[in-house]
């Protein structure tokens, strides 16, 4: 599902230009592998040529408690430092 999804948005342009990606937790995937892959595998083989920092981890997508991340507004991803800082949407 991962690699279909993120194959999309590579193939689409959806992700030309970007400057990082930020991506949620896998806990749901501790464990699985696919043809030795796992889901880290498979982000860094469609995301890693993009040549942007890469986070990981973040409390964001489908958890029982997301945090909300607007879309569209100013963001600093710090992948060294491993944060993320989201403008608010609204002032």
């Amino acid at each position: 599902m991962v690699d279909r999804a993120l194959t999309q948005l590579r193939l689409s342009g959806a992700l030309d230009g970007v400057a990082g990606v930020a991506v949620g937790s896998f806990d749901e995937f501790a464990g699985f592998s696919d043809r030795s892959w796992t889901v880290l595998d498979t982000l860094h083989d469609l995301l890693d040529d993009l040549g942007v920092p890469l986070l990981g981890g973040l409390p964001l997508g489908h958890l029982p408690d997301p945090v909300p991340v607007p879309v569209g507004v100013p963001a600093v991803l710090d992948a060294g430092a491993g944060t993320l800082v989201v403008a608010p949407a609204v002032r």
